[in-house]
């Protein structure tokens, strides 16, 4: 389970955490490591990675652009369905209905997709400049990104 702290364009977030007392105290214990569109935490359980998250709320509003949950390695999902998991406790759909695709550009901004970004032409193995992130997401969060879909990418108009 890891925790991934997404930085806002010209921040290096790691550095601004370490900057913070309040921040690297509640961080000390989990070596975060910088990447390059944030940190990445590696936390033992989903309670931790929630309970960590709440600790550093303040921070990741104030440096970061938003924060995902690694549920197995390279599968994230967002704090809403994370609270869900750990709460309910019960097998989830599989596979996940809702997902939606996170892309950082290379300038840091992050960018959200309902369907796979076509703005994307490269394979996902591929280095590049962006990085692009499968999320799974409440059907909430997927309405809200499908409104919110730059016209170009909207998959009805494909």
């Amino acid at each position: 389970m890891n925790l991934l702290v997404f930085s806002r364009p010209g921040i290096r977030l790691y550095q601004e955490l370490r900057r913070s007392e309040t921040a690297w105290n509640a961080l000390r214990f989990y070596d975060p490591k910088e990447t390059p569109v944030g940190i990445i935490v590696k936390v033992s359980s989903l309670s931790a990675a929630l309970s960590l998250a709440s600790d550093l709320k303040y921070f990741i509003r104030k440096f970061g652009s938003d924060y995902l949950f690694e549920i197995t390695p390279g599968m994230y999902c967002t704090p809403s369905v994370a609270r869900s998991r750990y709460l309910e406790r019960e097998p989830h759909p599989d596979p996940w209905p809702w997902k939606i695709w996170y892309l950082v550009k290379g300038d840091g901004s992050l960018v959200k997709y309902d369907t796979f970004p076509q703005l994307c032409n490269h394979d996902r193995d591929q280095a590049s400049d962006e990085d692009v992130f499968e999320v799974l997401c409440s059907e909430e969060e997927f309405t809200v990104c499908r409104m919110c879909a730059p016209e170009d990418v909207r998959s009805d108009n494909l």
